[in-house]
């Protein structure tokens, strides 16, 4: 992946080796904010990760008679 792709990718990032990981394993459905500690799939050391989430929202018209 590019650094572009990492920064607007929901992954994570080993601060060590930088392997990048998927974080389903470790949120619970609902979870809006915390932390947990991961252990690298790669490089096996383990580190911090801080979460937090974010809505986007869009709107558009409805179009009456369409």
């Amino acid at each position: 992946m590019s650094k572009k792709e990492t920064e607007t990718t929901d992954i994570i990032k080993c601060p060590h080796c930088n392997h990048l990981m998927e974080y389903v394993d470790y949120i619970v459905f609902g979870d809006m904010s915390g932390e947990f500690e991961m252990e690298c799939e790669k490089c096996k050391k383990r580190f911090n990760v801080e979460f937090y989430s974010i809505y986007y929202f869009a709107s558009n018209k409805l179009e009456i008679g369409e």
